[in-house]
């Protein structure tokens, strides 16, 4: 059975999930070109694993999703790096 899907919005570092989840998509809104921000398998600090880093050539946003998704053993950290805001879709 499939469990409830959740969404969270960052317009700064933050914790997106803390525990065992898995990343189901990203919309990503950047102001900055050269944008470049990354999810850690963390749930406390921009440390650990990095599961996913998105660079953005321009400005702009996007709406990314992943299959499967991308398991998160510990939780979903966002350190942002100049993009504007992110929503992620998890569970």
């Amino acid at each position: 059975m499939a469990g409830d899907v959740k969404t969270k919005y960052l317009a700064a570092d933050g914790i997106l999930y803390a525990g065992r989840t898995r990343l189901k998509g990203l919309h990503v809104s950047v102001a900055v070109a050269g944008a470049a921000l990354i999810i850690y398998d963390n749930a406390s600090a921009a440390s650990g694993t990095a599961i996913l880093t998105v660079s953005a050539a321009i400005a702009g946003s996007d709406y990314l999703t992943f299959d499967n998704g991308i398991i998160a053993e510990n939780g979903l950290y966002l350190d942002i790096n100049g993009a504007a805001g992110v929503t992620a879709v998890f569970g």
